[in-house]
């Protein structure tokens, strides 16, 4: 029996989503990656009907993934991960197992959160850089490859997607915590002191789009629905700064003073962070 690896969006199902979780015994649902997802559930089980729907944590389909394929072997699995299942939470090692078995696998690719954020941004995709996660406090360590992997994208004058960590139950880390953990990163180094005063864009996607955009600093305060990314932008071309300023509601304010803080040359930096971090 097939294992199917579906992706699904809180306002986006394609054809294919809805074929495959109805045609299945059962679906399990990622919960724990899946921040507000009492949405998705209600829409995924109307579109199974009477069909068995489990809600996964963590542990069942990491830990306990052996579970899965015992179940495949005998009937149809959809397993329903939020945006697209082979962008950051992948559960590849999920599939290699299941082919290691003789299960058949297939994935059904979804709109990806990760894309939307960078197309609703208005910045140039491909001048992205490295995507980077905010850890919380959970992790239990000093995320020096965060701090290192934004001044490299700097460095090469890349805008940078920011997401935050999501724990064991399901809660993401606040932005307050994220931002402010990246600015302690960058006093405890000593590294550019006008850090706090560049530009960042908090996305949060859903029914309504919401866009917060100010200093790194301002945003500490913001409060706002999950889930949602920060984009920390590099040197803006001209139509990406009208489309902050008319389309999101930039001021203009914020983006002055952001290219102001650009001036800096980040790549100095790089050799300082090298030795600080060994």
């Amino acid at each position: 029996m097939p294992l199917y690896l579906v992706g699904v969006n809180y306002e986006y199902l394609t054809l294919k989503a809805i074929e495959y979780i109805k045609s299945s015994d059962i679906v399990i649902i990622d919960k724990y990656t899946m921040p507000n997802s009492n949405k998705i559930i209600s829409i995924v089980n109307d579109i199974a009907k009477e069909k068995k729907v489990i809600l996964a944590e963590r542990s069942m389909l990491e830990d306990n993934s052996y579970e899965i394929i015992d179940i495949a072997k005998e009937k149809k699995v959809s397993i329903v991960v939020l945006g697209d299942p082979l962008i950051a939470t992948t559960h590849a090692s999920l599939l290699i197992d299941a082919k290691k078995k003789k299960i058949e696998v297939d994935i059904v690719n979804g709109v990806s959160g990760i894309c939307m954020v960078k197309s609703l941004s208005g910045l140039q995709y491909y001048k992205f850089g490295k995507t980077l996660t905010i850890p919380g406090p959970w992790r239990n360590l000093k995320p020096y490859s965060l701090i290192y992997n934004l001044y490299s994208n700097l460095c090469i004058n890349a805008h940078t997607l920011l997401l935050f960590d999501i724990d064991d139950e399901g809660k993401t880390l606040s932005p307050d915590e994220g931002i402010e953990k990246i600015l302690e990163l960058n006093k405890e180094l000593k590294l550019y002191e006008k850090l706090e005063k560049m530009l960042g864009i908090i996305i949060h996607i859903g029914e309504k789009n919401i866009f917060v955009g100010d200093s790194l600093y301002m945003l500490k305060d913001v409060k706002i629905e999950e889930p949602y990314s920060l984009i920390i932008p590099a040197s803006l071309h001209y139509e990406e700064e009208d489309f902050l300023k008319y389309v999101l509601n930039i001021s203009n304010n914020s983006i002055m003073e952001h290219k102001n803080s650009l001036k800096e040359d980040f790549c100095k930096y790089m050799l300082q962070l090298k030795t600080s971090i060994k």
